[in-house]
């Protein structure tokens, strides 16, 4: 049996159980910019990931119920050596044997560092360490004309048990066709990295008024991956866009599983998508996805976080969506 994070059935779609602002600062640290999130259930604690000018990451104690959450923020920590150079990270998430950290950092055209995967190790008061740095392949960097958009991604990461990485960019890469997305597989052999561009892309479609800025910001498998060897489990995307002067449009669909093979394939379109600010949802500039903590009734959920960009017409929330499903949907052999 395969367990799945997904309403039964799919048309069924999602409930908002509840989303909440964020504090704008701490003492007099301004908080802002949360692109990326980690949650350990079991210890009650959330990580940040700011894409700040100096990146660091804000740790949040959950307190009270999974439905009535109060959270405690401890004092932001600047992610040590992480150089002179700016880092941009923009996704966080914890993979591998012993539970290593891992940051995906974007790349502007011209400028140093490039776009890379960091290894990361958690610091006592909170915060992480940059342990080791591999630089995207070189068909990915942002330069004139080839690679990602200057600050496009790479923008979402997930881990495949039990020892691949997954990445993809915000939007197409400059030398490929518009609408289709590119993805790159990390594969954790001991202490090096070794990338595997993928052969099959997927098939994407900016949303009617959004055409100039949107994009994927998140990837979460949607199945358990523990025993999938050969492809990729089936993935939940976080797609927003926006549009003058402050318009939103936020996106959550289903993705087929994915082949881990470089050879050529056949672009892979959404099997289902559901429009989140219908649920209620404030249209912002939604970034971060993780798995939630169950409820009570067993039902699993999606916790999302938002990046205010620094802006005063923005907002940093959290949010927790939960499946609507019947009685006979909770797993699928």
């Amino acid at each position: 049996m395969i367990e799945l994070l997904l309403p039964c059935p799919l048309s069924a779609g999602w409930e908002l159980l509840w989303q909440q602002r964020l504090p704008r600062e701490a003492g007099a640290l301004p908080l802002g910019g949360f692109s990326g999130m980690e949650l350990d259930w079991p210890g009650r604690r959330l990580w940040l990931l700011s894409d700040a000018p100096r990146t660091h990451s804000l740790e949040l104690s959950w307190r009270g119920s999974v439905r009535q959450p109060q959270f405690l923020l401890k004092a932001p920590q600047p992610l040590t050596d992480q150089g002179v150079s700016r880092l941009d990270g923009e996704a966080l998430v914890r993979a591998g044997q012993g539970g290593r950290f891992w940051m995906a950092s974007e790349g502007r055209t011209g400028l140093k560092p490039a776009a890379a995967l960091l290894e990361l190790a958690p610091t006592e008061l909170g915060g992480f360490r940059v342990l080791s740095r591999s630089a995207l392949p070189d068909a990915w960097q942002p330069v004139e004309g080839r690679g990602m958009g200057s600050n496009r991604g790479p923008e979402a990461l997930v881990a495949l048990a039990p020892d691949r990485l997954l990445l993809a960019p915000e939007s197409a890469l400059q030398q490929d066709p518009g609408r289709q997305l590119r993805l790159l597989l990390a594969r954790l052999q001991g202490p090096d990295l070794i990338f595997s561009p993928l052969g099959t892309p997927l098939m994407v479609a900016p949303p009617s008024g959004f055409e100039d800025h949107w994009g994927l910001t998140a990837l979460l498998p949607a199945e358990s991956s523990k025993r999938l060897q050969q492809r990729t489990p089936m993935l939940l995307a976080l797609w927003r866009g926006y549009a003058e002067p402050n318009r939103w449009w936020n996106r959550l669909s289903l993705l087929p599983s994915i082949p881990l093979e470089a050879k050529a394939g056949a672009p892979l379109s959404p099997l289902m998508s559901w429009n989140l600010n219908h649920l209620g949802l404030e249209p912002d500039n939604w970034e971060a996805l993780e798995d939630g903590p169950p409820l009570e009734d067993g039902r699993p959920t999606l916790l999302l976080a938002s990046d205010d960009n620094f802006n005063p017409l923005q907002q940093n929330r959290l949010a927790l969506l939960a499946p609507r499903r019947s009685g006979r949907c909770q797993s699928l052999p």
